[in-house]
């Protein structure tokens, strides 16, 4: 399906070369996600929640805080959900089953 360079990266897909350029890139964190759809675009929403902190009583809600959405055509989504499903694969084959 695809080469691969020595980290990892995809270096071609489908016959096309893909030059991954991070220059201007952008990380944050989330241990929260979720997605939304209508017909012509999937929304990913990715946040933070810190459920572990509170009393008994205050665990009864979780209040997450967005701060990220990516909006992806359906056809560019199947193919994250693709590279995902490939990634958690790889990721178990060598650390173990991920209990969600």
């Amino acid at each position: 399906m695809s080469d691969k360079v020595e980290d990892g990266t995809p270096q071609t897909l489908g016959g096309m070369n893909i030059t991954w350029d991070d220059a201007e890139m952008e990380s944050s964190y989330a241990n929260i996600g979720t997605a939304t759809a209508n017909r012509e675009e999937f929304f990913l929403l990715f946040g933070t929640h810190q459920h572990w902190r509170g009393t008994v009583q205050e665990k009864n809600a979780l209040e997450v805080k967005l701060a990220q959405r990516i909006v992806m055509s359906p056809f560019a989504a199947k193919r994250l959900a693709v590279i995902l499903t490939q990634s958690i694969k790889a990721y178990e084959d060598q650390f173990g089953k991920i209990e969600a």
